[in-house]
């Protein structure tokens, strides 16, 4: 999952877990190990190779150093970089979006098949959008098929039972691919049962169907998702871009005045470096949400939301269905409408102001200090002047 952080400007810069420090301290190093290793050999080199500037070779040398500097003005990498960054951030919360929560379903669910004789079926089809989750996920996501390597796994899970094994196993030779589907079929073979035996409601199996296709549609894309990348040849134009781009740098930002002792590149190419950063973090980013079910920091953290959905799909099922709703208590805006209600029966009591402001009892006085406001009407034209008599009147809410 991504990581959770909070604090001021300084805390944020020091973590180092899903950091821009983490991500880009190799390329780093091995940079400035370039650009010192060309800064210490060159005058050397020059100094050996042409002691007494005959040849030209530190004139040849200054002047490609000042045409790589202006390469790196002709490549568009801000664009580049933006344009790449912002479809993969905007594919990577599809892909989040695709996680289909199995509450909605089971919530119709209960109430298609409210009775206590329904529990075994309720259970059962809890336990198979589950089982569903396990087989999907595992072939997308890294960490989920770390934890079942095999099916096997899946029964040791209690997922999966061993006649529903040989059955998934007899169904994937003819059917490659279908595995994943089978549960979410057994589904609705159980649903059907149970409405044929007169223990479900029939007024809300439309609606039930409808979360089960919705249900099952989350996991198609999340196939495709999976399946269909983004174009190899726009991530090599931007790996391209950024890294020739540094590649120029090595030679465009070499300090080519000796003389001035006062120039700060002179000892560290410290805007260099911050550009480095900045570009190399921002091409790393693109790498890293393009696959956002691996082993990486910011990858959605798999194993744990199917931990979160069995506990809450079970509860609901079993738990929550069999407990009564708690019986009816006088709470506080209860108690408030009738006494309001007891005053304008009675004449003769006191007319006190209510307390009750935007449905709830109004305990703060800053609360509501700044409500909202509507700021966008439109002219209600070719209208009756007798009817709309002034400003106010003359416009409407267009919302």
């Amino acid at each position: 999952m991504t990581i959770s952080y909070s604090g001021n400007f300084f805390r944020l810069l020091l973590r180092w877990k899903g950091s821009i420090w983490r991500s880009v301290w190799r390329e780093l190093f091995f940079f400035l190990f370039l650009f010192y290793a060309i800064r210490f050999t060159a005058p050397h080199f020059f100094d050996w190779a042409d002691p007494d500037e005959t040849k030209g070779y530190r004139k040849i040398f200054k002047v490609m150093c000042n045409e790589f500097h202006e390469y790196t003005k002709m490549i568009p990498l801000t664009f580049l970089l933006g344009f790449y960054v912002s479809n993969v951030v905007s594919r990577w919360w599809r892909q989040f979006e695709c996680l289909k929560w199995p509450e909605d379903f089971l919530s119709i669910l209960c109430l298609l098949l409210p009775s206590k004789e329904s529990r075994p079926a309720r259970h059962q089809i809890a336990r198979y959008l589950n089982l569903t989750s396990a087989l999907a996920w595992r072939d997308v996501s890294t960490k989920i098929r770390l934890r079942f390597p095999c099916l096997r796994n899946i029964i040791d899970a209690g997922l999966l039972t061993e006649k529903e094994y040989e059955k998934l196993q007899d169904i994937n030779e003819p059917s490659p691919g279908i595995r994943w589907l089978t549960p979410l079929h057994w589904v609705q073979q159980l649903i059907d049962a149970e409405i044929a035996a007169g223990r479900g409601s029939v007024n809300y199996v439309s609606v039930a169907m409808n979360e089960l296709k919705a249900f099952r549609i989350s996991f198609r894309r999340l196939y495709c998702h999976d399946w269909v990348c983004v174009p190899l040849v726009y991530t090599q134009v931007a790996a391209l871009a950024t890294y020739s781009y540094f590649f120029f740098c090595l030679f465009g930002r070499q300090d080519l005045n000796h003389d001035d002792f006062y120039s700060l590149d002179s000892f560290f190419p410290l805007f260099t470096v911050v550009q480095f950063l900045f570009f190399v973090g921002w091409f790393k980013v693109g790498q890293d949400l393009m696959r956002p079910f691996g082993l990486d920091d910011d990858d959605f953290e798999l194993s744990y939301i199917l931990d979160r959905n069995i506990v809450t799909s079970f509860t609901i099922v079993d738990s929550l269905q069999d407990d009564d709703p708690p019986k009816f208590e006088e709470d506080v805006f209860w108690k408030h409408h009738s006494e309001q209600q007891q005053m304008h029966q009675n004449m003769f009591l006191p007319k006190v102001p209510s307390s009750l402001k935007w449905g709830r009892i109004d305990l703060s006085r800053n609360a509501h200090k700044h409500p909202p406001k509507l700021h966008t009407y439109l002219e209600m034209k070719n209208q009756d002047p007798e009817e709309y008599k002034n400003r106010k009147n003359n416009k409407f809410i267009a919302w």
